[in-house]
């Protein structure tokens, strides 16, 4: 608990048994009842005055000048605390939102991400460990206080043009829907690719029909997540090892490994090569995975696949390794 709070706690304390010993006073030496010592204590604390009560002994009127004065500082203080935390709360909010729109609006090639579930927070874990920028839209207030605090976030719903051109839907390299509604992400997808055509858009779906639904509204990649931790699942028990090594590469981040795409360019070093007579373990330390051409993916099993303009090599191996190969050969 910060300390402002600590102290308003300890005046509040402070206050409060004042004002018992005012009024325990005063039912003493004016021989008021309890109430009329209560009545007459508060309306001395805030300078009332009404002058229906009043003390008449003069041990009552000394008491009375001491403990006033007192009883009065302490309450002023407390108001003055209130009203404060409550503008500086207004101001606080409305500065940080204003500063984390400024944030949104120098975004470029970010990924958006609409609906922080339990499947928006893996995605954004996964782009935070990879330093990708990142943005989230969620209507829920409960929802976005999980947001990390350096995470810019949009609390709106994702299916108005509004809300995504606010989070530089033009900008963005990529979309990803994960609520748990498919109508919704159905919606949500009609919109993103309405604001732009080019936009990368991953989306959630949690019935296996409402998937081509999802695709025709212009989803590039459909996940159904029940389907495939279900298949997860049963491989882990029907084929446990080839699991594990899966398991081992999505896994391998945390340990300075990391899978890579690279795309081809024109004129690279990497053009007509063959992808099994590739020497990159030997002289590189990397891995191949295999190469995808056109949505297909080739795998080493094709011996005859050679690198062509526009292949996406698929790496497997430290980051550092990685990282000087592009430098090195990829031009």
């Amino acid at each position: 608990m910060p300390n402002r709070y600590k102290r308003a706690i300890q005046f509040s304390i402070t206050l409060a048994t004042l004002i018992l010993i005012m009024t325990i006073v005063f039912m003493q030496v004016e021989n008021y009842t309890f109430f009329e010592s209560f009545w007459m204590t508060i309306v001395s604390v805030l300078a009332i005055g009404y002058g229906d009560m009043v003390p008449v002994s003069n041990a009552g009127k000394i008491f009375a000048m001491f403990l006033i004065p007192v009883t009065m500082g302490v309450s002023t203080y407390l108001l003055t605390f209130i009203a404060a935390s409550m503008i500086e709360g207004r101001l606080s909010k409305k500065w940080e939102r204003k500063k984390m729109d400024k944030q949104i609006s120098r975004m470029n090639d970010h990924y958006i991400i609409c609906g922080f579930g339990r499947v928006g927070e893996q995605v954004l874990k996964e782009f935070s460990q990879h330093n990708y920028q990142a943005v989230i839209v969620d209507y829920d207030e409960e929802s976005v206080k999980r947001i990390p605090e350096d995470i810019p976030y949009i609390v709106a719903d994702a299916k108005k043009n509004e809300v995504l051109e606010h989070a530089e839907i033009n900008k963005a390299k990529g979309i990803i829907i994960t609520t748990s509604d498919d109508a919704t992400n159905v919606f949500i997808t009609l919109t993103a690719k309405g604001l732009n055509k080019d936009i990368e858009a991953i989306v959630r779906a949690e019935v296996f029909e409402t998937e081509d639904k999802i695709k025709r509204a212009g989803a590039d990649h459909v996940v159904n997540t029940s389907d495939l931790g279900g298949r997860r699942m049963a491989l882990s028990m029907i084929k446990p090892a080839s699991m594990h090594y899966i398991d081992s590469i999505i896994h391998a981040e945390s340990d300075h490994y990391q899978v890579e795409e690279i795309k081809i360019s024109q004129d690279s070093s990497l053009e007509n090569q063959k992808i099994t007579e590739l020497p990159l373990h030997e002289e590189h330390g990397i891995s191949i995975l295999g190469l995808q051409r056109d949505q297909k993916f080739i795998g080493l099993a094709d011996k005859d696949a050679s690198i062509q303009t526009d292949d996406i090599l698929i790496l497997f191996g430290d980051s550092d390794n990685i990282t000087s190969f592009k430098e090195k050969v990829i031009t």
